[in-house]
């Protein structure tokens, strides 16, 4: 408890309770040359924005840059904010800033880009539906500050019902994601069904398609990312942005898709996603690189073995376990959204548990590994470093099913997983 109340003694001196608050860091593109940084100005207005190489401590000024204007505003939900963009920087360096205005200097903050290169592994943590139960998503966002990811993949459900004070709880409770030293883990993101429209993403998140689908690269061609939109048409404009990213990436290493809705939730009054199974599906199997779906909305946990459609005997709701060939689909939240029973089993199922968790996914060129994080004794969990952020840290702890607590999806042409 004494390591805990010391931890957010630190942490209160990175909140941003000034004129300046809500800062986030976004990946939206090429995360290795590329980040979009947010904030609210609350009051005042924007003079400078000052980075540079390296975390606060070590900033020097003579390699210091400056950007006087911002890329672009916005007054959604009652904000001020504030978005610009950061462009040709370097890989797998730590970037410190600080965000300037007229009525005070501003707080040091840091981030890190990716590695360009397909040898160095990655690290996210993936989940979403936190909803408005603050208490509960605090203590994931603050284990978000101890594991170092180099990023957050959010699929949806900020809030419950888009309401401004809403987002402005949201946000405040985001903060705690913030590491004690400065350090933001940027988000990757998607539209759940309770944001009431694309703008929203768009403008508090620099989502790049007014559609909210679209990739983001990490590692050089380690791997595409795709980040679809379930509240929308899968048919038309978003399918053809699919099948030409895929087609597009389809020499990278790894590709994953994340997106809101499960095609086959696990909890029985969920809906089945029948036009997502139709128009998704048969384009993420055309891929060989293709074997992760991130999927939340459910409000329980869910992992499947590799699975492929079938309409076959044998096959249940249009899925057979096939391990050479198959897809492995994940989520399906909860960050702190209200838990339902994992009440609809398939035979292709690998666990499923009514949990309050998010995934740890690791990403090296020869296989992925998935492991589920119960993230309630945030507090006694120890904190990594980028340095150590593929260490397992005292304490955590780590959903543990009777097929093991992880999941390894192996990249080679016998592919198997355990």
């Amino acid at each position: 408890m004494n390591h805990f109340l010391l931890f957010i003694f630190f942490l209160s001196s990175f909140l941003t309770f000034g004129k300046v608050r809500f800062v986030r860091v976004v990946f939206n593109s090429i995360a290795s040359e590329e980040a979009t940084i947010i904030w609210h100005q609350e009051s005042g207005e924007f003079t400078r924005f000052i980075y540079s190489e390296g975390e606060p401590k070590t900033e020097s000024s003579d390699k210091m840059k400056l950007i006087y204007k911002i890329s672009s505003t916005n007054k959604a939900r009652g904000f001020n904010t504030h978005i610009l963009r950061l462009t040709n920087l370097k890989p797998n360096t730590k970037y410190s800033f600080k965000i300037v205005d007229t009525e005070e200097e501003g707080k040091h903050f840091y981030f890190s880009t990716c590695s360009n290169s397909p040898n160095d592994r990655i690290s996210f943590i993936a989940g979403g539906d936190s909803r408005d139960r603050s208490v509960i998503r605090r203590k994931a966002n603050v284990l978000v500050s101890k594991l170092k990811a180099h990023a957050v993949l959010f699929n949806g459900d900020f809030t419950g019902l888009d309401l401004p004070h809403q987002w402005v709880e949201w946000f405040t409770d985001w903060e705690y994601s913030i590491s004690a030293d400065g350090r933001i883990t940027p988000l990757v993101v998607t539209r759940g069904n309770h944001e009431l429209s694309n703008s929203i993403l768009v403008k508090l998140f620099d989502v790049p398609s007014r559609g909210v689908y679209y990739s983001t690269e990490f590692g050089g061609n380690l791997l595409n990312l795709v980040s679809l939109n379930s509240e929308i048409l899968k048919i038309g404009v978003q399918k053809i942005f699919l099948a030409l990213t895929l087609k597009k990436h389809e020499d990278f290493i790894w590709q994953i898709a994340q997106y809101h809705r499960p095609i086959r939730p696990h909890v029985k009054h969920k809906k089945e996603m029948e036009t997502q199974y139709r128009n998704f599906v048969p384009l993420f199997e055309k891929y060989s690189n293709l074997r992760l779906c991130l999927e939340n909305d459910s409000h329980t946990c869910k992992i499947t073995w590799p699975i492929v459609s079938s309409k076959e005997e044998g096959s249940s709701e249009g899925f057979v376990r096939n391990d050479e060939k198959g897809i492995v689909y994940a989520g399906e939240g909860c960050w702190g959204a209200p838990l339902r029973a994992a009440d609809d089993f398939k035979p292709w199922t690998r666990d499923a548990a009514a949990v309050n968790q998010f995934n740890w996914i690791f990403i090296a060129q020869d296989k992925i590994e998935l492991r589920t994080v119960l993230y309630e004794n945030a507090e006694d969990v120890a904190e990594l470093t980028e340095e150590t952020r593929f260490s397992m840290p005292l304490n955590i702890n780590l959903w543990n099913p009777s097929n093991g607590n992880l999941v390894e999806i192996f990249q080679q042409k016998n592919r198997n997983i355990k």
